[in-house]
């Protein structure tokens, strides 16, 4: 049965870093459930070795240094093409049409009738042991009035650093999160930090005038993670060795779609995943900004 993307996200929570009971197969319920973890801090700022702790590893168990493997493949998307978004006014910054213009950003067919689907997230659920976060940052840059992805991948303790460069200033929020001051990023400013509290799904936007300036944000507990380029790309690596699953999400679209595979200590093993996209019948998730204080 297709899980929703509530569910899916539910499950990365509650099953990515480190239980004994995440070795489950699909389908399966998460028996074992880490003791919920204090409240997260509500300055917004950078969160402490202890909180970060309390949610990544919870039972405290040892790093993983066991043999490890990587997952690579190509996410595809199926159906009808992508359409333009109404109602985007791109006069000021015609540059990002190229990132904006459509629901979701595919490069040109394949063979099969499937192209191949940029700013998937993917994840690798249900290994065993905690394997942690070595980046201290998620770095994402604002040029020609876009941002470099659609989609961020981070892990809960990082910071989501945000460098600007163009002239035009750029004022990133996080809509879910608390933000004590206003902050700008250009190529004549320091980049700016940004610190979600907790883990869960975020929106990244402009508090200033570009609307349509968007990126689906998650902050997961374990760093087996990535997000498609352009050419529908992915490689995830040192992946503990055993049976695992392989999650795909679309946030625009809400789709998702899972397949188990073992891993094998040195290799990369290839996984390709696909969704897809009816225009008829699927209802997408609203393209700007959601509702929110603004910068006049």
């Amino acid at each position: 049965m297709k899980t929703p993307w509530v569910a899916l996200l539910a499950s990365m929570l509650a099953c990515l870093g480190a239980c004994k009971g995440c070795n489950l197969r699909p389908g399966e319920r998460y028996a074992a459930q880490p003791p919920p973890p204090p409240s997260a801090p509500a300055s917004g700022g950078q969160m402490k070795e202890a909180e970060i702790l309390a949610f990544v590893n919870p039972q405290n168990l040892p790093v993983y240094r066991g043999p490890t493997g990587s997952l690579e493949g190509t996410i595809t998307m199926a159906g009808d093409p992508s359409p333009d978004v109404p109602g985007l006014d791109f006069q000021k910054c015609p540059a990002a049409k190229e990132t904006y213009q459509k629901l979701f950003r595919v490069g040109p067919a394949l063979s099969n009738g499937t192209a191949p689907l940029a700013d998937a997230l993917v994840a690798v659920t249900g290994y065993a042991g905690f394997v942690p976060e070595r980046n201290p940052a998620r770095k994402v840059t604002f040029e020609h009035c876009a941002l470099d992805t659609r989609t961020v991948d981070m892990t809960v303790g990082q910071k989501l650093e945000v460098t600007g460069k163009d002239d035009l200033l750029f004022a990133p929020w996080l809509t879910q999160a608390p933000m004590a001051a206003l902050m700008l990023a250009s190529k004549s400013t320091e980049p700016v930090s940004l610190y979600p509290p907790k883990p869960g799904y975020y929106t990244l936007v402009d508090r200033m005038e570009l609307s349509y300036v968007r990126a689906d944000v998650y902050a997961l507990l374990q760093p087996l993670h990535a997000v498609t380029s352009l050419d529908g790309h992915y490689r995830i690596d040192g992946i503990p060795v055993g049976t695992v699953t392989v999650n795909t999400r679309l946030a625009r679209l809400r789709k998702e779609a899972s397949k188990s595979v073992e891993v094998v200590a040195d290799a990369v093993k290839t996984v390709d995943l696909s969704l897809e996209f009816h225009a008829a019948t699927d209802t997408p998730a609203p393209a700007t900004r959601p509702p929110g204080p603004r910068i006049p």
